[in-house]
């Protein structure tokens, strides 16, 4: 009568692997269901003849927003392309702005590939390629660059709420060299998401938060217009 005994683990076994399963397919899927929060912006196709970099940053943003609007409710927003006035008459570019019961996110993608290092107090990180035939680049910090996008934000919205520093990134291959406290990979910024709390804020500043920002989320012509003035300011 042993086999029966092995039968029974067996399928106990098999049980436990179909629930680890359909649980890890729930939390890919989101907390809220299929549906998420809504967001506005971000959905134009990129076009042909976009520049590479360009073309690889444009991608990062929309599989980074893939992921983060399941994890909100339907009374929740996730805001992509803002482009916020400066006081020097320019404009600078917001990759996305996620507003919930948690909090509000200003959210900095970063699409790099090869090896990162660099910590929050650097000035710039390194990126080291794999490739020979590439070279290897310095960039400037990104949680600095993103401060001055939180600072921004929190002007626009006369003081009243604090803007949390977000830097995610959107496919690492290899992130060991980063040691920040406001870096993730898209899981980690799930998992570091799902263990905040739900009191920051209520559904009525959630809604007025998002009426104040709605208006400098970037129509698609904007967004081309603004990133040329940007390459022929520093080229």
């Amino acid at each position: 009568m042993w086999w029966i005994a092995l039968v029974v683990v067996a399928a106990i076994i098999l049980i436990i692997v179909i629930a680890v399963v359909a649980s890890s397919a729930r939390n890919d899927r989101g907390d809220y269901g299929d549906g998420g929060g809504t967001q506005v912006g971000g959905g134009e196709r990129i076009p042909f003849f976009t520049p590479a970099n360009d073309r690889a940053g444009m991608w990062g943003e929309k599989l980074v927003n893939y992921h983060l609007r399941p994890l909100l409710r339907e009374d929740e927003y996730l805001l992509a392309n803002l482009l916020l006035p400066l006081r020097n008459g320019h404009k600078t570019e917001i990759d996305c702005v996620l507003i919930s019961r948690k909090g509000i996110f200003c959210i900095e993608t970063k699409n790099w590939v090869g090896h990162i290092s660099g910590n929050d107090e650097d000035e710039y990180w390194h990126q080291e390629y794999d490739d020979p035939y590439m070279s290897d680049r310095d960039h400037k910090n990104p949680v600095k660059q993103n401060e001055g996008h939180c600072a921004i934000l929190e002007r626009r919205l006369h003081n009243n709420y604090q803007v949390d520093n977000i830097v995610i990134f959107a496919e690492l291959e290899d992130g060991w060299g980063i040691e920040s406290d406001y870096a993730f990979t898209v899981r980690s910024f799930k998992d570091y998401y799902r263990e905040l709390g739900d009191t920051e804020l209520n559904p009525s500043q959630i809604k007025a938060i998002y009426e104040m920002l709605l208006p400098f989320v970037a129509t698609p012509d904007e967004l081309a217009k603004h990133k040329e003035e940007v390459r022929n300011r520093f080229n």
